[in-house]
């Protein structure tokens, strides 16, 4: 077995990137020095360095030749470009590839990466950013079981963690990966109807931020069951219930459900976009 100067490699220094970063050496799961990174900013890399003390590659090639496991953390648009370079380096034998792309399958990759390479793939969500995020992990054809356990390990340092079949990927994309979208978006709209009804600003988004954090609490606590606690909120004949009423006028219920087939959707567009280029 062909021994890694490192034991991880992070091509991509984004928001995710660092996140990742962050909770592992917070967590001490990995010291600086078993960590590599690379980024095609050279600004961004700097501050990576600085505020981590991670050695840095001076390109993919190099952490892909030096590093035991390859997490990809770049924008969609970047990843087949990442992939060709990982190609020309790649050793099946070395290298575990960590994938955290929506929409591309493990199977897609080990097909560009031609040979039976070892490929796990995450859905991660933006509240890693403050170590509330919720991970789905799924392993390709290939993968150990200590890889896995590995990625669960570096994962779990961001939040909660799960292992699934891949063939809920896509869905899980919609719901926790653009999640926090939908739900910050609400709230946008509930800070709007407050402001624009008098309420200061700054109190208006108290009022919304306090509220989707209790709720969160709340569903916590009674183990999900949302209609219970619907029914706590809203009386017969009160205020929240003549609410409620109105969302389901305007069929919320079918507006939620279209929003996450055409996030579904496109991630399996996503994988089409990835596996054409190739043809």
């Amino acid at each position: 077995m062909i021994a890694a100067k490192y034991k991880l490699g992070i091509i991509g220094c984004g928001n995710m990137g660092e996140a990742i970063l962050r909770g592992i050496v917070a967590s001490k799961i990995l010291t600086p020095s078993e960590i590599c990174v690379s980024d095609k900013r050279s600004e961004r890399l700097k501050q990576i360095n600085n505020n981590y003390k991670v050695p840095s590659a001076k390109n993919i090639s190099e952490l892909v030749c030096n590093s035991e496991y390859i997490l990809i953390a770049v924008k969609p648009q970047d990843f087949n470009t990442v992939i060709l370079s990982i190609k020309d380096n790649f050793n099946s034998s070395l290298n575990k590839i960590i994938s955290v792309a929506a929409g591309i399958s493990t199977n897609s990759i080990e097909k560009r990466l031609s040979g039976k390479a070892s490929v796990i793939r995450i859905m991660p969500n933006t509240p890693a950013l403050v170590n509330k995020g919720i991970s789905a992990v799924s392993r390709g054809k290939y993968t150990a079981k200590k890889d896995i356990d590995f990625v669960k390990e570096i994962i779990s340092s961001l939040g909660q963690c799960i292992i699934i079949d891949e063939k809920f990927q896509n869905t899980i994309t919609a719901i926790s990966g653009s999640g926090p979208a939908y739900f910050l978006l609400f709230c946008k709209y509930l800070i709007e109807s407050a402001n624009k009804r008098g309420i200061d600003r700054k109190i208006s988004e108290q009022l919304v931020m306090q509220t989707m954090i209790g709720a969160g609490e709340m569903l916590k606590k009674y183990k999900g069951d949302t209609d219970f606690l619907i029914k706590m909120v809203a009386s017969p004949g009160g205020t929240t219930e003549r609410a409620i009423a109105k969302f389901n006028e305007h069929n919320l219920n079918l507006i939620i459900s279209e929003a996450v087939e055409s996030a579904e959707n496109r991630a399996g567009e996503i994988e089409k976009e990835f596996n054409d280029v190739q043809k």
